[in-house]
């Protein structure tokens, strides 16, 4: 069984919180590229793909926590991963919003995007930033199966771990 070394919980917050922060240092530093991908299929393409790459990092991260693998991996690795997921959307949300103006109501910024995917990732949906076009609601839609699909697996993960 897995027992937690002393001090451990401290650490391993520590390097969660430290993570996170550095995800979003680098979100806010990572200039905002206006690129025009060609036409809705290569959207779509880039969309999928980053989404991919997102969900194998997760995926990866849930399989190197779990049980009989030696917790090669630690509970803040998965953490960051889902975090990206959610600078992922933030990104693909300030893009939406900067390509169909009117699309997502009241985003404008970096912060305005990140606060946006927040929203949606927690449930907690204030309604002051919200999606207005059909686009954004598929996106959206998007977002939220996403989380339910690996909130979902990262959950069962750390509680089969224990």
């Amino acid at each position: 069984s897995y027992l937690p070394q002393p001090g451990g919980v401290v650490r391993r917050l520590l390097v969660t919180y430290g993570l996170v922060a550095l995800c979003t240092v680098g979100y806010y530093l990572v200039p905002t590229l206006r690129v025009d991908i060609a036409g809705t299929v290569g959207a779509v393409v880039a969309f999928a793909v980053g989404l991919c790459a997102v969900s194998a990092l997760i995926l990866v991260e849930v399989w190197r926590f779990g049980p009989g693998v030696g917790h090669r991996s630690s509970l803040a690795g998965v953490v960051a991963a889902l975090y990206l997921a959610v600078l992922f959307f933030a990104t693909v949300y300030l893009g939406l919003a900067r390509h169909h103006p009117g699309s997502i109501e009241s985003l404008r910024t970096k912060t305005d995007a990140l606060y946006f995917a927040l929203s949606i990732t927690s449930t907690v949906g204030f309604g002051d930033v919200h999606a207005a076009g059909q686009l954004a609601r598929a996106v959206v839609a998007v977002h939220i199966g996403f989380n339910l699909l690996f909130l979902g697996v990262a959950v069962r993960a750390i509680s089969e771990a224990r």
